[in-house]
């Protein structure tokens, strides 16, 4: 387990060095998960490597989302008054995600 957080953590860093060296406008911790995935898919590491740590953090999901939660309420004004709006964009955001990782994963089963 300490062998999948340790190459978890080694990602998330590496995406963050790649962050604050290139001075790109995307997070570290995303360039981080596009490196794992890469790695992942070229097999320079091993799912069962990460698999440990990663179902670990998916059972504690839930408690990542907490301070969003809370964070959310200092806006209840605005969200009151927009959330027809919000909702649109939220509901149409979700589709069109759904929609763009379909295609890709379609690809990309295409290939293996």
């Amino acid at each position: 387990m300490l062998k999948a957080f340790l190459i978890l953590f080694l990602f998330l860093g590496l995406g963050e060095l790649i962050k604050y060296f290139i001075e790109i406008p995307i997070p570290g911790n995303i360039l981080g998960m596009v490196l794992i995935f890469i790695a992942l898919k070229l097999k320079l590491i091993k799912l069962e490597w990460v698999k440990p740590a990663s179902d670990t953090l998916l059972n504690y999901l839930v408690l990542f989302f907490i301070p969003f939660g809370v964070g959310l309420m200092s806006y209840f004004d605005f969200i009151n008054l927009y959330w027809v709006i919000l909702c649109v964009a939220a509901g149409l955001s979700t589709l069109i995600t759904l929609y763009v990782t379909a295609l890709i994963q379609q690809k990309l089963e295409k290939h293996d």
